[in-house]
């Protein structure tokens, strides 16, 4: 079974109110979003949930809000864009690594073997 996942370090949002184009907001791959040298948020990478500082998130005012229902005028969405890459975890369950049998008397103070489990990778 494999389940998909946001690749931490790979967020980058652009276009929010407050920061610069060109560099936006970016992940430091352990779940904080940053702009420039400052923390503005967070990021859940199972959910996608992005959590952001109140002065980032776009507002919209009343009386457009009121216009747009009535269609007196049209929606006008901000030119927010995002980027990130997903990758599968899988979920299955692992072989156990083969056993060694070692021989260290002098090492662990006893005679017999010493069972010791192999890595692979």
């Amino acid at each position: 079974m494999k389940r998909k996942y946001i690749r931490p370090g790979s967020v980058r949002i652009y276009g929010l109110p407050g920061t610069d184009n060109r560099f936006g907001l970016r992940d430091n791959g352990s779940g904080q979003m940053w702009s420039g040298d400052k923390r503005v948020g967070s990021i859940n990478y199972w959910t996608g949930d992005i959590v952001l500082v109140k002065e980032l998130v776009p507002r919209v005012r009343l009386w457009d809000e009121l216009l747009t229902v009535f269609r007196l005028r049209r929606a006008t969405h901000p030119n927010v864009r995002f980027e990130f890459e997903v990758s599968d975890l899988e979920l299955g369950s692992q072989p156990e690594p083969p056993l060694t049998e070692l021989k260290y008397p002098l090492v662990t103070g006893r005679e017999g073997p010493l069972r010791i489990k192999k890595h692979s990778g």
